[in-house]
């Protein structure tokens, strides 16, 4: 009968985020267990929402705009850097020979 009830439980996306707002590090079981629905409407919804785990804790999928130029200015620095001073030639390969 439980696991009847868990089926035709509906939830919105809303409750799902406020639970993570609240402790972004749960499980999926967790969240399953706190909304009270079934194991596989929660990876829909996290889905969804555009969320993935890293390192333990529920994020984001896409970079946000400023994330995205700190990367983008990142590489710049590192690639002006590689062109003005190269470490490929430091670099010493050797064998057991």
């Amino acid at each position: 009968m439980k696991n009847v009830e868990k089926a035709s439980k509906k939830f919105e996306g809303s409750e799902l985020q406020a639970l993570l707002d609240e402790n972004d590090t749960q499980t999926q079981q967790q969240l399953t267990d706190q909304l009270n629905v079934t194991r596989e409407a929660v990876p829909i919804h996290l889905k969804s929402m555009g969320k993935i785990q890293k390192m333990g804790k529920w994020v984001p999928h896409e970079l946000n705009a400023r994330q995205q130029e700190n990367q983008k200015t990142i590489c710049e620095m590192l690639f002006a850097r590689y062109k003005r001073k190269s470490f490929l030639h430091r670099i010493v390969t050797d064998d057991e020979k």
